[in-house]
């Protein structure tokens, strides 16, 4: 009876058997499935770090700080580079390294500034044959007459001198004191202007506004500079704004004057500066990305003082990437030698 009652009972310590195996099955494919779920949910700043390029402010290292800028715009002719204010040392320092790089790796020609054509024009004559005193034709640009962006013409002037007509980098403005009276048409008034003078020749072109005028799709009522070039030449077109979490910056009171500021707690300038590096270039048009269908806020400064109001955008629509700088400082006024 011992052995039949064994061999009776075979079939059952099998089915136990058979049993645990499967639930172990289960169990182990229940943990790699959590475990896939955690890696595709990494938080936001790991994201960032992960995507990030570090960025210095050293002017020799250009090439190698900003040689992914090469496949990032690939097939785009007009670049736009924002920023969160007009006052701001860090944005200058690193638009002057962008437009530096662009200039000498990407074949970009034209830097055209959110400034009247009538103050540019004779800046831009100063870069073509050295015509004029630069401190003295930069008086009249407010904030912009700063000398960070001083040295930025010293420098395309330099670029220029042994370099054909056709090679040369020409500054443009595309803003007039005409369109001022109106902000909900100077917008499309800049567009005009701008694509105007891109259509004459097709030279690659470098744009210098605030962020609100180069945003895509912008979440105002009205069509933003940025919204119309998108409109006009689709993906040629790519916008990079500039985004800060604190520090002090010049704003225009008939000359210029230093405040401190502090983004808003719980903005997406706020949850950056978490991030790994102080300075930094992210990407924000990837499908990985964890801001995609969100509409965040980010540090915004107008040129005349008021409580900042940050800025609602929708990252990776309004904004192809961004540069981010954790502190920042007021920009330089260029004094007159």
């Amino acid at each position: 009876m011992h052995l039949l009652e064994n061999i009776t009972n075979m079939p059952r310590e099998s089915a136990r058997l058979n049993s645990c195996k499967m639930k172990f099955k289960i169990s182990l494919g229940l943990l790699l499935l959590f475990a896939l779920r955690a890696i595709g949910q990494e938080s936001p700043i790991d994201w960032v770090n992960k995507n990030a390029h570090e960025l210095t402010s050293d002017s020799f290292s250009v090439k190698s700080d900003l040689s992914f800028l090469k496949e990032e715009l690939r097939g785009k002719n007009i670049v736009a580079l924002g920023e969160a204010s007009h006052g701001t040392h860090e944005f200058y320092v690193q638009k002057a390294r962008i437009i530096s790089y662009l200039i000498s790796e990407c074949d970009f020609k034209i830097l055209s500034f959110e400034c009247p054509e009538s103050i540019m024009k004779p800046i831009n004559l100063y870069l073509q044959s050295g015509e004029g005193d630069l401190d003295e034709l930069m008086k009249d640009m407010a904030l912009y007459n700063a000398s960070e962006i001083h040295t930025l013409f010293m420098q395309i002037r330099q670029y220029n001198i042994d370099k054909a007509p056709e090679h040369r980098v020409v500054l443009t403005g595309f803003d007039s004191q005409d369109f001022w009276g109106d902000p909900f048409t100077r917008d499309q008034h800049m567009s005009d202007k701008l694509i105007r003078s891109y259509e004459v020749n097709k030279y690659k072109t470098i744009v210098w506004a605030h962020n609100v005028h180069i945003q895509k799709d912008t979440t105002a009522k009205f069509m933003s500079l940025g919204a119309y070039l998108k409109k006009q030449y689709a993906n040629a077109f790519y916008a990079i704004c500039f985004d800060t979490d604190n520090g002090t910056v010049n704003v225009w009171n008939d000359d210029f004057e230093e405040h401190t500021f502090q983004a808003m707690e719980g903005s997406l300038s706020n949850t950056l500066a978490k991030a790994r590096y102080d300075a930094f270039f992210l990407p924000l048009d990837r499908k990985a990305s964890p801001f995609n269908g969100t509409i965040s806020l980010i540090t915004n400064i107008y040129s005349n003082w008021q409580e900042p109001k940050p800025l609602p955008i929708k990252p990776g629509l309004d904004f192809d990437a961004m540069i981010f700088i954790r502190n920042t400082s007021a920009s330089i006024k260029q004094i007159r030698k």
